[in-house]
Protein backbone atom coordinates (compact mmCIF):
# COMPACT_ATOMS: atom_id res chain seq x y z
CA UNK A 1 0.00 0.00 0.00
CA UNK A 2 1.67 3.17 -0.87
CA UNK A 3 1.06 5.85 1.41
CA UNK A 4 1.60 10.09 0.47
CA UNK A 5 1.79 13.08 2.94
CA UNK A 6 -0.65 15.46 3.06
CA UNK A 7 -0.46 18.82 3.79
CA UNK A 8 -3.79 20.16 5.31
CA UNK A 9 -3.59 24.31 5.74
CA UNK A 10 -7.09 25.08 5.81
CA UNK A 11 -10.88 24.01 6.21
CA UNK A 12 -9.18 20.17 6.16
CA UNK A 13 -7.23 20.75 9.33
CA UNK A 14 -9.10 19.44 12.02
CA UNK A 15 -9.50 15.09 12.07
CA UNK A 16 -13.16 15.77 12.04
CA UNK A 17 -13.05 17.48 8.78
CA UNK A 18 -10.67 16.00 6.90
CA UNK A 19 -12.44 12.41 8.36
CA UNK A 20 -15.49 12.88 7.27
CA UNK A 21 -14.25 13.19 3.92
CA UNK A 22 -11.64 10.76 3.25
CA UNK A 23 -12.00 8.54 7.22
CA UNK A 24 -9.81 7.93 9.27
CA UNK A 25 -6.11 9.11 8.30
CA UNK A 26 -2.92 9.11 10.47
CA UNK A 27 -2.44 12.54 11.56
CA UNK A 28 1.69 13.30 11.68
CA UNK A 29 2.46 16.35 13.07
CA UNK A 30 1.47 20.01 13.04
CA UNK A 31 4.25 22.39 10.87
CA UNK A 32 5.13 25.88 10.40
CA UNK A 33 5.44 27.40 7.48
CA UNK A 34 7.68 30.28 6.99
CA UNK A 35 7.68 32.18 3.32
CA UNK A 36 3.83 31.40 3.19
CA UNK A 37 0.60 33.01 4.01
CA UNK A 38 -2.93 31.79 4.08
CA UNK A 39 -5.46 33.64 2.01
CA UNK A 40 -8.68 32.90 1.45
CA UNK A 41 -8.86 34.25 -2.27
CA UNK A 42 -9.68 31.30 -4.16
CA UNK A 43 -12.67 31.25 -6.30
CA UNK A 44 -15.09 28.54 -4.67
CA UNK A 45 -18.12 27.13 -6.71
CA UNK A 46 -20.36 28.84 -4.31
CA UNK A 47 -18.90 32.04 -5.06
CA UNK A 48 -17.19 32.28 -1.66
CA UNK A 49 -13.67 32.65 -0.69
CA UNK A 50 -11.35 29.53 0.00
CA UNK A 51 -8.06 28.53 1.36
CA UNK A 52 -5.08 29.17 -0.51
CA UNK A 53 -1.28 29.39 0.39
CA UNK A 54 0.55 32.55 -0.91
CA UNK A 55 4.46 32.80 -1.20
CA UNK A 56 5.05 35.53 1.06
CA UNK A 57 8.85 35.87 2.59
CA UNK A 58 8.05 37.69 5.57
CA UNK A 59 4.80 35.57 6.46
CA UNK A 60 4.12 32.33 8.62
CA UNK A 61 1.49 29.81 7.64
CA UNK A 62 0.74 26.63 9.40
CA UNK A 63 -0.80 23.55 8.39
CA UNK A 64 -1.11 19.58 9.61
CA UNK A 65 0.60 17.18 7.85
CA UNK A 66 -1.31 13.72 7.66
CA UNK A 67 -0.49 10.48 5.99
CA UNK A 68 -3.05 8.42 3.69
CA UNK A 69 -3.37 5.72 2.07
CA UNK A 70 -2.59 6.74 -2.31
CA UNK A 71 -6.21 5.65 -3.38
CA UNK A 72 -7.41 8.35 -1.15
CA UNK A 73 -6.53 11.14 -2.84
CA UNK A 74 -8.59 10.97 -5.69
CA UNK A 75 -11.88 11.37 -3.56
CA UNK A 76 -9.88 14.65 -2.00
CA UNK A 77 -9.11 15.89 -5.42
CA UNK A 78 -12.64 15.43 -5.65
CA UNK A 79 -14.02 17.71 -2.39
CA UNK A 80 -10.98 20.00 -3.50
CA UNK A 81 -12.95 20.96 -6.96
CA UNK A 82 -11.64 23.05 -9.91
CA UNK A 83 -9.18 25.43 -9.28
CA UNK A 84 -6.49 23.98 -7.33
CA UNK A 85 -3.30 22.58 -9.10
CA UNK A 86 -1.40 20.03 -6.66
CA UNK A 87 2.07 21.12 -6.05
CA UNK A 88 4.42 19.06 -3.60
CA UNK A 89 5.34 21.47 -0.66
CA UNK A 90 8.43 20.51 1.53
CA UNK A 91 7.80 20.95 5.15
CA UNK A 92 10.38 20.55 8.14
CA UNK A 93 9.02 17.90 11.01
CA UNK A 94 10.91 18.98 13.90
CA UNK A 95 9.96 16.06 16.35
CA UNK A 96 11.26 13.18 16.60
CA UNK A 97 14.05 14.23 14.68
CA UNK A 98 14.67 17.38 12.16
CA UNK A 99 13.57 15.71 8.69
CA UNK A 100 12.21 17.05 5.30
CA UNK A 101 8.92 15.76 4.26
CA UNK A 102 7.46 15.87 0.80
CA UNK A 103 4.02 16.87 1.13
CA UNK A 104 1.40 17.50 -1.52
CA UNK A 105 -0.95 19.94 -1.27
CA UNK A 106 -3.66 22.18 -3.18
CA UNK A 107 -2.44 26.18 -4.51
CA UNK A 108 -5.47 27.55 -6.06
CA UNK A 109 -4.46 28.76 -9.84
CA UNK A 110 -4.07 32.73 -10.08
CA UNK A 111 -7.02 32.72 -12.32
CA UNK A 112 -9.00 31.34 -9.65
CA UNK A 113 -8.01 34.36 -7.11
CA UNK A 114 -9.70 37.44 -6.35
CA UNK A 115 -8.87 39.24 -3.11
CA UNK A 116 -12.11 40.75 -3.15
CA UNK A 117 -13.78 37.44 -2.47
CA UNK A 118 -14.81 36.71 1.77
CA UNK A 119 -15.19 33.45 2.84
CA UNK A 120 -18.66 31.65 4.30
CA UNK A 121 -18.62 32.12 8.26
CA UNK A 122 -19.20 28.33 8.61
CA UNK A 123 -15.94 27.98 6.28
CA UNK A 124 -13.87 30.45 8.28
CA UNK A 125 -15.01 28.38 11.31
CA UNK A 126 -14.09 25.28 9.95
CA UNK A 127 -10.11 26.75 9.69
CA UNK A 128 -10.60 28.11 13.28
CA UNK A 129 -11.51 24.66 14.67
CA UNK A 130 -8.50 23.01 12.74
CA UNK A 131 -6.23 25.78 13.77
CA UNK A 132 -6.84 25.26 17.13
CA UNK A 133 -7.08 21.25 17.54
CA UNK A 134 -3.61 21.70 15.76
CA UNK A 135 -1.91 24.21 18.53
CA UNK A 136 -1.01 27.18 16.51
CA UNK A 137 0.19 30.10 18.10
CA UNK A 138 -2.54 32.25 19.48
CA UNK A 139 -1.89 35.34 17.00
CA UNK A 140 -2.21 33.00 13.77
CA UNK A 141 -5.64 32.01 15.47
CA UNK A 142 -6.66 35.85 16.42
CA UNK A 143 -5.94 36.19 12.54
CA UNK A 144 -8.26 33.80 11.74
CA UNK A 145 -10.85 34.77 13.64
CA UNK A 146 -10.72 38.40 12.41
CA UNK A 147 -10.74 37.87 9.24
CA UNK A 148 -14.08 39.39 7.41
CA UNK A 149 -16.52 36.63 6.15
CA UNK A 150 -20.40 36.60 5.03
CA UNK A 151 -22.85 34.92 6.81
CA UNK A 152 -24.17 31.57 4.95
CA UNK A 153 -27.63 30.23 6.46
CA UNK A 154 -27.59 27.51 3.94
CA UNK A 155 -23.94 26.36 4.99
CA UNK A 156 -24.49 26.85 8.45
CA UNK A 157 -27.66 24.28 7.74
CA UNK A 158 -25.68 21.94 5.97
CA UNK A 159 -22.94 21.69 7.81
CA UNK A 160 -24.80 21.64 11.39
CA UNK A 161 -23.82 18.57 12.54
CA UNK A 162 -19.71 18.62 11.94
CA UNK A 163 -19.87 22.29 13.36
CA UNK A 164 -21.49 21.09 16.63
CA UNK A 165 -18.61 18.51 16.41
CA UNK A 166 -16.11 20.60 16.20
CA UNK A 167 -17.33 23.21 19.06
CA UNK A 168 -17.99 19.61 21.34
CA UNK A 169 -14.08 19.28 20.97
CA UNK A 170 -13.08 22.55 21.25
CA UNK A 171 -14.61 22.94 24.78
CA UNK A 172 -13.34 19.11 25.30
CA UNK A 173 -16.33 17.36 25.17
CA UNK A 174 -16.08 15.19 22.26
CA UNK A 175 -13.88 13.21 19.70
CA UNK A 176 -11.05 14.93 18.51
Amino acid sequence: MTELHYLAYGSNLHPLRIGARLGVIERVATVALPGWRLALHKRGEDGSGKGNLLRCADSHAWGVVYRLDAGMKTRLDEFEGDGYNCVTVQVTLAQPQPQTLDCFAYLAMPDWTDDSLLPHDWYAELIEHGARHAGVPAAYLDWIARHPRNVDVNGQQRHAQLLQQLRAASRGGGES
